[in-house]
Parts: C-alpha cells; structure tokens; sequence
C-alpha cells in the first residue's frame, strides 16, 4: 500500500472548470503534492473529489471518492476572472481535504503547508529547472522552464538585458503526465550565440532552438547516428505524437531509413502505412493525452 497521496483527481461539472487557465491551479495542486508537501494518507494513493451539495466519503482498496461542497466557487459571480475562479478552486480543494484528513485521523500539517505553498506561487504552475547559462557574448541567459495553460509547456526562458522582456521557446507540450514533465527538463548548453539546445534528463536527446529565426528542432542521436532501432523509435515517436509533434512524414522518413536496414518492426509499420492502415498510432502513448 502507499504511504503518500500521490493523486487528486477533481471531478466537477462546473463548465467554468474546464477553461486552461483555471486547469493549472489544479495541476499545480497535483504536483506539489506529489513531490513537496507529501500527505501521509493511510495506504490512500488517490482521491477523486466530487462537488455535491453535501459530504460523502467512500473508500475502496486504495481509492477514496470523496464528495464535498464547493462553496468558494459557488459563492463567485458569473462574471468572475480567471485569477478568482483558481483561487476560490483551491480554497474549495484545501477545505475539502482537511474535511477528509479530520475525518480519516491525517496529519492536516502537509495540506496547510502546501496551501501556504500555492499562495507563494499565486496560484499559477510554472517555474525554471536547473542552472542557468549564460552565452558565449555574455548577452542572454537561458534556463530550462514551463509553462502551463491547456498543457505543461516545456521550454527555455531566455533573458536579456534588464530593458529586454523575457521570451519563452516552446519546445513541446505535454499533458499533466507529471513524471514525464520532470524527465525532459535536462541542462541547457549554448552552440553559439544565437543557438541553444535543452536537453532531456537522459542528456542525450535534445531540442536545438535558433534563437534568431524562432525554430525549434528536436534531435535523437540513436536515430540519427544510423542506429536501426533508434530510426523506428524515432518514427513511432513520430506517429505517436510522443514528446514530439505527431508528423506522419516524418514518421515515414525514419521508417524508410531504418526498413532499408532491415529492421523487421520497420518493415512491417512501413508496409501497413503503405497499404493505408489509419490505425498507426498509439493513442495511449501520445504525449498530450
């Protein structure tokens, strides 16, 4: 059995709940909770939290459903931004588990130091990882960053002079996956003055941003030092839409080069693309999800 929380699913069907922005309060909820501010929960790995009118609780093997009231949100005008909307979402949630953790006999400490947390971070989900680096010229900075709206946007803030505004690079965008988010969050390493390359945890595979022309493009050694496995994970990748834009072209590309080896799992994704099969691709595996 666990011993931490490790999940909060928000089960709601208040419209004003799916926009992206109010999204993030939630994800950064999540996340804080699985890697900062643990709850000790019992052997409970996952909470699903309803909003009903009054509170419920039930527990099967390690998944509680608890039902709670709303009533930060309900309490909010039609009209009401996006900022309240986040802020009255997580005083509902707070409420909600330290109603559960009285209930259940927690440890209420981590909830109210995670509150403490979001509050810090004004409600909104995005930061920098790791060392930041300056250029060869001394004239821009780069760090590893993300970005939160519909998805966790992965990418490189870079920073200029203290007149210059911060740019943010998109090198792609995944969905809530949390522990997938932190595995592509690697270094950063300047080529020149104007290029600068990310690289995934693995420090090996890589996005190369030219910083002039704004182009982003991603690079997997194992596939492009002639390797025949790397070319069809690569290609998968591609059909997928895993960690990169799904691109069937490029897909068949990598397919292409790494049939030509001989590469049986090539060979044959490469044959059923060719006779037209519309089911290639992993829904499960796509990054977005």
């Amino acid at each position: 059995m666990s011993k931490y929380l490790s999940t909060l699913e928000i089960d709601s069907p208040t419209e004003r709940l799916q926009a992206h922005s109010i999204r993030e309060a939630a994800v950064l909820y999540v996340y804080l909770l699985a890697t900062k501010c643990k709850l000790p929960a019992g052997g409970i790995s996952k909470i699903i939290l309803q909003q009903a009118p009054v509170e419920a609780e039930n527990t099967l093997l390690d998944v509680c459903t608890y039902s709670h009231p709303f009533k930060h949100l309900d309490k909010l005008p039609a009209d009401a931004t996006d900022s309240a909307i986040r802020q009255s979402l997580i005083e509902d949630i707070n409420e909600a588990l330290l109603s559960l953790a009285a209930l259940k006999g927690w440890d209420s400490d981590p909830i109210h130091k995670l509150q403490a947390e979001i509050i810090k971070r004004d409600y909104r989900f995005s930061g920098t990882s790791g060392r930041s680096l300056k250029n060869p010229s001394k004239t821009l900075t780069a760090t590893a960053a993300w970005r939160t709206d519909q998805y966790i946007n992965i990418g490189v803030l870079m920073q200029g002079s203290k007149n210059t505004p911060e740019a943010f690079f998109t090198v792609t965008r995944i969905s809530v996956a949390l522990g997938l988010f932190e595995s592509l969050l690697g270094p950063v390493e300047w080529v020149n003055d104007q290029t600068v390359r990310l690289f995934q945890v693995n420090k090996r595979d890589y996005w190369e941003i030219d910083t002039t022309s704004q182009t982003v493009e991603f690079h997997f050694p194992r596939a492009e030092s002639g390797d025949a496995h790397g070319q069809y994970d690569l290609a998968k990748m591609y059909l997928d839409g895993w960690i990169v834009e799904q691109d069937f072209e490029r897909a068949r590309q990598w397919l292409e080069r790494s049939a030509a080896q001989g590469f049986s799992r090539a060979v044959k994704l490469l044959q059923r693309m060719n006779d037209g099969d519309e089911n290639l691709a992993d829904p499960v595996m796509n990054s977005k999800k």
